[in-house]
């Protein structure tokens, strides 16, 4: 039942696929001091990172605050930024991670999520099937909120913004083995809290 709430959570994460190759085009562009094709790549990105720092802060307002300084920052740090083995969505949010960190460190809220704000459903679903989903995710990200600050990062990079291993460890500093083992962990434990784990 867990996987199927999840599934649920996976699916409103509608990023933008945008290729490698154009991404690393439009950020050489923007190191040259071309403000277009950093909008570009803020109108690529910032919805994903919105909705990162959202569900991490609870707040509308911080998040879009928080979200407009990802971006600030990046722009200021664009030109020390080295295409290695980062892919760019990582660094970006690294950035992000770093804010919410300063965030909670000056206050540190509650963590719980407006379902209707953050997760989008089909037109086409009536509305009790929208109260379902509605409190299965509540459910999941109540028990969420009980894991380790680790381990509900991981869980929502991986999960809700659909990110690889590979990217979550440039972010969470982190190899990919002990990202799986981690999240095996919190798997495991959000199984119990969730009253699955018989």
């Amino acid at each position: 039942m867990m996987y199927n709430k999840m599934s649920i959570i996976m699916a409103s994460s509608n990023s933008k696929d945008t290729s490698t190759k154009k991404i690393k085009s439009l950020v050489r562009k923007a190191q040259g001091g071309d403000a277009e094709s950093f909008g570009t790549i803020y109108e690529i990105f910032a919805e994903r990172i919105y909705r990162y720092i959202y569900i991490k802060t609870s707040s509308k307002e911080e998040a879009e605050d928080l979200t407009q300084q990802v971006f600030v920052r990046a722009w200021e740090a664009l030109p020390q930024f080295e295409f290695k083995k980062n892919p760019f969505s990582s660094w970006l949010y690294s950035i992000a991670r770093n804010l919410i960190t300063d965030f909670y460190r000056k206050k540190k809220p509650d963590f719980s999520l407006d379902s209707e704000n953050a997760l989008e459903m089909p037109d086409d679903l009536d509305l009790t099937e929208r109260l379902i989903i509605q409190d299965e995710v509540r459910q999941v990200f109540e028990a969420i909120n009980q894991l380790p600050l680790e381990q509900k990062d991981l869980l929502l990079l991986r999960f809700v913004d659909d990110l690889s291993y590979d990217e979550i460890a440039q972010i969470m500093n982190k190899s990919p083995l002990t990202l799986r083992v981690i999240q095996h962990r919190a798997l495991k434990r959000l199984k119990e809290l969730m009253g699955e784990g018989n």
